[in-house]
Order: structure tokens, then C-alpha cells, then sequence
């Protein structure tokens, strides 16, 4: 550990990392609103055009679509288990959490030595668990794909 440890030392938010963080978030909300009325849209098509064939084609579609969000959040879990597991790492090198290096959006309080220590095994451990679940959701989604196709 490089800087000597104050008690209670806080660990100072970034304004700029902050403002980016609202404007990602608005950015989700947007997009997941924007996904949704599609989808509506969609299904309502897909409900209309049901009468003909029985249905068949809806299920079909529907199990593809369940696929695909299956898949996107085994990629979620993924991207964000691998961002734990450098968190992970970097906590253990600096032995403080957060990291010197790492931007906040709030200000934190430093965790130091085992408390960081501890920090890091709940981190590995939430890594571990993410991957575990990126797994079965795209195993879920190979089923609905082989069940449905």
C-alpha cells in the first residue's frame, strides 16, 4: 500500500463521471422504452397474422424472441461478471477499496487491508455466480431454440 491510511478518508466523486453516468442511464431508458412500443407493435402483427396458420408461426417467433433475450442477458452477465473480477483484481493489488484509480459517481467511503480483503472473495464470488448464470440462460435459450424451431 502506497499512501498511508486516514481514518475515515473518503473517497471523492467525479462531476464529470457523474454527469456521464445520468446520461448512460437516460440513454438506457430511452432505448428500453423505444424496444418495448416495438415490441408491441410487433406481437400485435404477429397476434393478427395467428388466425391463419393456427398460431404456429407465433410460437415460432415467440420462442426466438425469448431466445434472443435470453442470450442478451447472458451477455449482460458476462460483460459485468468480467468488470467484477478486474474490480476484483484491482482491489486485491491496491488492498483499498475502491481503487485510487477508480472514478465514483457518489462519494465512498475507503475500505482498507481485510476489509478489503473481503471485498475482494464477495466480488470473486458474485464473478463466479454471473457466470454460473450467463450459462444457464444460454443453455435456456439452445432449448428454446431446439424446442421451438
Amino acid at each position: 500500500m502506497n499512501q498511508p491510511r486516514q481514518e475515515g478518508e473518503i473517497h471523492r466523486a467525479d462531476p464529470a463521471h457523474r454527469r456521464q453516468m445520468w446520461v448512460w442511464l437516460a440513454a438506457t431508458v430511452v432505448a428500453g422504452a423505444l424496444a418495448l412500443f416495438a415490441l408491441q407493435y410487433w406481437l400485435g402483427t404477429l397476434r393478427e397474422s395467428a388466425g391463419t396458420d393456427g398460431g404456429a408461426a407465433f410460437g415460432q417467433w415467440l420462442h426466438r424472441l425469448l431466445a434472443g433475450v435470453c442470450v442478451l442477458i447472458a451477455l449482460a452477465a458476462i460483460a459485468f461478471g468480467t468488470w467484477l473480477r478486474r474490480l476484483a483484481e484491482a482491489t486485491r493489488r491496491d488492498r483499498r477499496w475502491p481503487p485510487a484509480a477508480m472514478r465514483t459517481s457518489s462519494d465512498v467511503r475507503v475500505r482498507y487491508l481485510t476489509s478489503a480483503d473481503a471485498l475482494v472473495t464477495q466480488f470473486r464470488a458474485g464473478s463466479a455466480a454471473l457466470f454460473v448464470a450467463a450459462a444457464v440462460f444460454l443453455a435456456w435459450a439452445a432449448w428454446l431454440v431446439k424446442s421451438g424451431g
